[in-house]
């Protein structure tokens, strides 16, 4: 079982109730039901009925029908009911919340609706780093290939220095990329790091000798080394607010591109130690362009404007990554994050 498919199923077992009846704002335009279809997301369906979609485990949990989220299933036929407690949606076919019997679903649960597009984040699950220098020589790094090659694909062979990896062990290749800098401050951040291949150590001492397992692009001298992470991913994710005032910027895009879409991967200027947390939900704001004032003869910023709403998927010290749930309209490079 992969580490990605390890923690997708894990996680889903973790619906603590964070949010407050208050939260469950109807949409006006809501359905009473709604049967699912596959490619839904716990998200998306929430996000039919509630202004708020990341709310949604206050929306389920309580309910002994839909005890957890991950047995909603395409074909399942959800109904919106109101309780004491405010919204709830329950589904067709149980007998009622105090009329339940045994049932064995045979269902695969990959067939399960999932709470976010795993697909689109897939790849940063398991290989997305942010190193803490841009200097080879801080890390243990590939000196050169063996046998007389320039550059190293899968099947190769390099030689590594720096590093304590015993015969057998497994390492991640990366290379450096391009810095993170705050905006605000000019702080470095971080490196962004470029997933090359994996490679098993054949014998261990300074030089190593490492097998070239795995490899997406040409390993060259001064990539660098880290112990692969077999570990399950953290499985506590769970989509909610921050309870402090997280402000930051978009300080990056996946591949490039100026503007931002629904489920573009960006990065943000804010990690661990500013207290952002896996499932992390936070607004977009889109910075306006300074208009000039004639009557005043000023220069004035206007304020932003809400563009849309992403969720922290990965998480580093300094810089997390987060994948764009909702675009109201385009989102760009140093837009703000705050609390939604």
């Amino acid at each position: 079982m992969t580490r990605t498919r390890y923690w997708l199923l894990s996680l889903f077992f973790l619906w603590p109730l964070l949010a407050g009846a208050d939260d469950l704002a109807l949409r006006p335009d809501h359905p009473d039901e709604y049967v699912v279809v596959r490619g839904d997301t716990l998200w998306d369906i929430s996000g039919r009925f509630l202004e708020k979609p990341w709310y949604w485990p206050k929306l389920w949990g309580v309910n002994p029908q839909i005890s957890n989220p991950h047995l909603i299933y395409p074909g399942d036929r959800l109904r919106l009911v109101m309780t004491a407690d405010g919204p709830r949606l329950i589904r067709d076919g149980g007998g009622g919340p105090d009329r339940l019997s045994p049932q064995v679903r045979s269902s695969a649960i990959d067939t399960a609706i999932p709470p976010i597009p795993f697909k689109h984040v897939q790849a940063f699950l398991e290989e997305a780093v942010v190193l803490r220098s841009n200097q080879p020589s801080d890390f243990a790094y590939v000196a050169a290939a063996a046998d007389e090659h320039l550059t190293v694909g899968a099947g190769g062979r390099v030689y590594a220095r720096q590093t304590s990896a015993e015969t057998g062990q497994m390492l991640d290749i990366y290379r450096i990329g391009d810095p993170y800098f705050d905006p605000e401050t000019g702080e470095a951040l971080g490196y962004a790091a470029l997933f090359i291949g994996q490679g098993k150590v054949q014998r261990s001492g300074d030089p190593a000798t490492l097998a070239v397992i795995k490899a997406r692009r040409e390993v060259l001298a001064g990539d660098v080394l880290i112990p692969t992470d077999d570990r399950p991913m953290q499985a506590s994710y769970l989509p909610h607010a921050p309870s402090s005032e997280v402000r930051g910027h978009i300080i990056s895009v996946v591949d490039g591109v100026s503007q931002i879409g629904q489920y573009s991967v960006v990065a943000l200027s804010r990690g661990r130690r500013d207290g952002l947390e896996l499932g992390h939900v936070l607004q977009v704001r889109q910075i306006q362009q300074p208009i000039d004032d004639p009557v005043a003869r000023q220069r004035v910023q206007p304020p932003s404007e809400p563009a849309g709403a992403v969720i922290v998927f990965r998480l580093f010290e300094r810089v997390s990554y987060a994948l764009v749930m909702r675009a109201s309209r385009p989102m760009h490079v140093l837009d703000e994050v705050t609390p939604p």
